[in-house]
């Protein structure tokens, strides 16, 4: 049974060539874009990026062994609710039943089978604001970045010739505030494939190596409270992330550090080459409705918004109809040339 939370992210707008610069979210051809005869998917980023998950709506996009389908797409204010069903194919497999006689297969997977998984997801998006928020769904830590912002960040820069850069940075000082008043729980390292030697013990074949998962969990009563210093460590020093995950002679991929801060649970998500990033669990061990899922959602942007520095003014961020000329925008993806580009998890 998976997990479930949630994880925000940052995003920004640019010209090329000019990444220092952040633009306005709503004006990003600069104030009176209408008045010039420009469209507002080329001047809003909140309706570009509506135009193409409106595009991509029943329909499923093919890159190698990743698919992708939107399922749906709600936009209110300043925000966009958004349904992505998220597939992957090219593997062979076999199903079997435990609880029926025999070991005979149910279902046997083929290459071109796609097994698919529901995400869903929310934009908001300031108009004077330069940051944005995007919150993905996470499921047992997974949310989905690696197909959803590729695609996102293809098609923006197609149709408005800017560059849209997403991050999953946490407020340097909303971190620190954060480890000063949580208390810390389980810390859990964790690693893709199987080293040779354990791989050897467990009688693993070498071909089957990489399909293991090791996981090494520090409880609560062996671990100090290391809150002093860390968030200078997480951010800036990347050296400090690795010896972070390397225990004895193996070296994890992931280190997360399970925290509760009054009646929320949250993890802290530590790479060697990323920065930390925060998945906020929903409480429960059933996967929650839509309208629990952006009720708690929603619930926690006013609180992300002030720590990334993204400007929300109040309520009004999700409510307001949109004209028949927004809703009506659909901005094509073009198709992918040369290699994907870089996500972030």
């Amino acid at each position: 049974m998976g997990k479930y939370g949630y994880r925000f992210y940052t995003f920004s707008v640019h010209r090329h060539g000019d990444a220092a610069t952040r633009l306005p979210l709503g004006e990003l051809c600069g104030e009176g874009a209408d008045a010039h005869g420009i469209p507002r998917s080329r001047s809003d980023a909140i309706v570009t990026l509506y135009g193409l998950l409106n595009g991509l709506l029943g329909r499923r996009v093919d890159e190698k062994t990743k698919h992708l389908t939107v399922q749906g797409v709600t936009p209110a204010g300043r925000s966009v609710r958004f349904i992505a069903d998220l597939g992957t194919s090219g593997v062979n497999s076999t199903f079997i039943d435990p609880a029926a006689s025999g070991s005979h297969p149910v279902f046997t997977r083929a290459e071109h089978h796609i097994e698919s998984n529901r995400r869903r997801g929310l934009i908001v998006a300031g108009t004077k604001s330069t940051v944005g928020l995007l919150a993905l769904e996470s499921v047992s830590g997974s949310t989905g970045t690696t197909q959803i912002v590729p695609l996102l960040k293809r098609g923006f820069r197609a149709h408005t010739r800017m560059v849209i850069d997403f991050d999953a940075v946490v407020h340097e000082n909303a971190l620190q505030a954060f480890l000063d008043q949580a208390r810390i729980g389980a810390v859990t390292l964790k690693r893709s494939g199987l080293p040779p030697d354990i791989a050897d013990q467990l009688e693993v074949r070498d071909n089957q190596a990489h399909l293991g998962r090791l996981e090494m969990k520090i409880s609560k009563g062996r671990i100090p409270e290391f809150t002093r210093g860390l968030t200078e460590k997480f951010r800036r020093d990347d050296s400090a992330r690795r010896r972070l995950l390397s225990v004895g002679s193996l070296d994890f991929d992931e280190l997360n550090v399970r925290m509760e801060v009054g009646d929320r649970s949250t993890t802290l998500s530590i790479s060697a080459d990323r920065m930390p990033s925060f998945v906020y669990q929903i409480q429960g061990r059933d996967r929650p409705d839509d309208q629990a899922f952006y009720r708690e959602v929603s619930g926690m942007v006013a609180e992300v918004a002030q720590a990334f520095g993204a400007q929300i003014v109040g309520t009004t961020w999700q409510t307001g109809s949109w004209s028949e000329e927004s809703l009506r925008t659909v901005v094509e993806l073009p198709k992918q040339e040369g290699p994907s580009e870089g996500a972030i998890e």
